[in-house]
């Protein structure tokens, strides 16, 4: 998301179907996306050098508002020159309230885990009022915190477009490069659309700017089931 919430990113846009786990009575329920992306972008950065990425998730919740769910992704990156292909496998868990018609709240825990070794945890708090969604994400082991805002339009024939503003404080260990100085602080924006092609396939876009890094585009298929 997260991934799991609007603001994380283009999962939550595109997990959209679901289906009961047993019977048509159990408390369980479970839905999942698998993904085709000509970017992996998170947080106005590429992760696959603007290259493509498949990614899939799937969680699993309770009528309670406790969920789990597990997602998979394809990256990549320069080390000395040489591109290294790898993959993520990220661990996540949360609670998510409805206090009225329009005003929830949510709590997520997420481990990412690397192929190549390594991993991290991030909280994350939100806020969703109608439309608006707005989370506090930390970083335990990076020790940073993102803060971002997301505001959902719905338009035609089941279109919607997300429009994203995302802050880095604390920001050092990214070691953004401002004018030869490692920034402080980074902010990043994106627009973000997807349509229904069919009832459980949706064409997504994005575009997203970085403060300290180039423009980028991404374009794919989501299937939800």
């Amino acid at each position: 998301m997260n991934k799991l919430l609007l603001s994380s990113c283009i999962m939550a846009m595109a997990m959209s179907a679901s289906q009961t786990v047993a019977a048509e009575e159990s408390q369980f329920t479970t839905s999942g996306v698998m993904m085709g992306l000509s970017n992996y972008l998170w947080r106005g950065q590429t992760i696959s050098d603007d290259k493509p990425s498949l990614q899939a998730d799937l969680m699993v919740e309770h009528d309670s508002g406790f969920y789990l769910g597990t997602s998979f992704e394809t990256y990549r990156y320069e080390d000395s020159d040489t591109v290294v292909k790898d993959y993520e496998i990220d661990y996540y868990g949360g609670y998510y309230l409805m206090a009225t018609d329009d005003l929830g709240f949510g709590f997520n825990a997420m481990k990412y885990t690397y192929g190549d070794g390594g991993d991290t945890v991030e909280y994350a708090l939100s806020v969703d009022y109608q439309a608006m969604n707005l989370a506090v994400n930390y970083d335990q082991d990076v020790e940073t915190w993102y803060t971002e805002l997301n505001y959902s339009f719905q338009l035609f024939n089941g279109s919607s477009l997300v429009a994203h503003a995302g802050l880095f404080t604390d920001a050092e260990a990214y070691e953004f490069d401002d004018n030869g100085k490692v920034a402080d602080t980074a902010y990043d924006v994106a627009l973000r659309y997807s349509y229904p092609l069919l009832s459980q396939l949706d064409l997504m876009l994005e575009a997203s700017y970085h403060e300290f890094n180039d423009d980028h585009y991404m374009v794919g298929l989501a299937y939800n089931f």
